[in-house]
């Protein structure tokens, strides 16, 4: 079976088969070629179009050659290949991906997220594998306690990379980029958006790499044009009884309403119940505990249940082909968000529908999510010139300085004396140390400044 015209490790082909794929997606046909020939990318493309396995099949394709050729991984903790998301939901989700093609390739895959156990994690310090998929925080924790080695780290992938910095992990990123060998290591940054401080920080902290930029169209960031829009006007007492009324008359299929806050999602989900007890439903936010997650999300996506009332966390890592629907709550506070929301529905080129609450407060919001989808200037898809990749690698290179030699840990250095403050034998003088006449006599001598005179005030009685 041609999946490509470049030709991939034939140990995919049963994966292929077991899949039902007979060919890749548009995104697909220009990402793989690019990491088969070793180069950095930069992937924009809309939710739903297969960027997973954009990276996922090359980057298994390489390293099954290369074991081919009687190179294992035997090094204890020291993967080939790290896939950085955001989310546990998101990391779970990809792991099953690659370990669907390690069924097939024999590749050995390790995830590590927030909650795991220590069984986990010991597997990950202890064991041999060749792929990694984790969140910033567990990768900086193993690294700082020397659990996790990136010596030979030959693929780096930030999927969802728009989200890791809008989730406040760039502090651990920055740690992080630190153990990589940029001459060694091959780059991927896959995501649905690119804000331009999402692109300003690429060009800072990889000067030295060139990235493909590779866009699946000018709009590959607008909400599929499959996807219907529906703004309902209501006001924020309104709100449970219209997604209620909305589920009794209107709601056909699955579907995901999004809250903005933990507490709706918990008050909308205890109102439904309430009213609603036969409907089929799970809750989803980061307050729950792991294991409920874990469940809560195992049931939507295998179709025990039909509604999931959820935060921004199910906006990524839930990928499900059949979702007709998504309900905003809540309007998010970003455009970003918005897109991914609505990323849920219309997937693998089905049609979709979403249906925003639109409260009178709203109303700015909702213009302004319109003019970032209408105006894709902040969502920038402009390829980074190379003036200005230049001109980043002249200000890395300022601000390298030599280190210093590194002092002798004997004795401590004796300390630099005024030579003001030396009597006739070179010896250095104290201070009287009298408190404010000891300075006195100090200035005298010449040994110190004028004591600077106090306001004391009015002595009380």
């Amino acid at each position: 079976m041609a999946f490509l015209p470049i030709s991939l490790h034939p140990g995919l082909e049963a994966f292929f088969k077991e899949q039902g794929i007979k060919t890749a997606t548009a995104i697909q046909k220009r990402v793989i070629p690019e990491i088969l020939n070793r180069k950095s990318v930069i992937v924009l493309s809309e939710t739903g179009s297969g960027k997973t396995l954009s990276y996922a099949l090359p980057i298994c394709s390489k390293l099954k050659a290369k074991e081919d050729e009687g190179v294992k991984n035997t090094l204890k903790g020291a993967p080939y290949a790290m896939i950085v998301v955001p989310t546990r939901e998101l990391a779970t989700q990809i792991y099953k991906v690659f370990k669907s093609i390690s069924h097939h390739t024999k590749l050995r895959v390790r995830d590590l997220t927030g909650g795991d156990t220590n069984a986990k994690m010991k597997s990950v310090a202890s064991g041999s594998y060749e792929i990694l998929i984790a969140t910033p925080s567990r990768i900086k924790s193993a690294l700082r306690h020397k659990e996790l080695s990136l010596n030979q780290l030959q693929y780096v992938i930030f999927d969802e990379a728009d989200q890791l910095f809008d989730m406040g992990f760039k502090k651990d990123l920055d740690t992080i980029i630190e153990y990589f060998d940029m001459n060694m290591t091959q780059f991927g940054f896959i995501t649905a958006t690119l804000p331009t401080e999402v692109e300003q920080y690429i060009v800072e902290r990889f000067p030295m790499v060139k990235f493909e930029k590779i866009a699946a169209g000018a709009d590959s960031h607008a909400p599929q044009s499959n996807i219907e829009t529906y703004n309902v006007s209501v006001t924020p007492a309104e709100k449970n009884m219209v997604v209620k009324m909305f589920m009794e008359k209107q709601a056909q299929g699955r579907g995901i309403i999004f809250t903005n806050q933990k507490n709706q999602a918990e008050e909308l989900f205890k109102y439904l119940s309430e009213k609603m007890p036969k409907l089929k439903m799970k809750l989803l936010h980061g307050d729950l505990e792991i294991k409920e997650r874990e469940q809560n999300t195992k049931a939507f996506v295998d179709g025990k249940v039909q509604i999931l009332v959820a935060t921004d966390i199910a906006a990524r890592g839930i990928d499900i082909k059949d979702l007709v629907w998504v309900v905003n709550y809540g309007l998010p506070k970003t455009a970003i968000y918005y897109l991914h929301r609505c990323g849920r529905v219309a997937r693998g080129g089905r049609k979709g529908m979403v249906y925003n609450l639109v409260a009178p407060h709203d109303s700015k919001m909702i213009s302004q999510i319109n003019e970032a989808i209408a105006n894709q200037r902040h969502l920038n898809l402009d390829v980074i010139p190379e003036e200005k990749l230049k001109s980043q690698e002249k200000k890395f290179e300022k601000k390298i300085e030599p280190k210093k030699p590194a002092s002798f840990r004997g004795k401590a250095p004796k300390k630099e004396v005024n030579p003001e403050l030396l009597d006739r034998r070179g010896r250095a003088v104290k201070s009287s140390g009298r408190g404010r006449s000891g300075a006195k006599a100090d200035h005298k001598k010449g040994l110190s400044e004028a004591p600077v005179k106090r306001n004391r005030g009015i002595k009380r009685r």
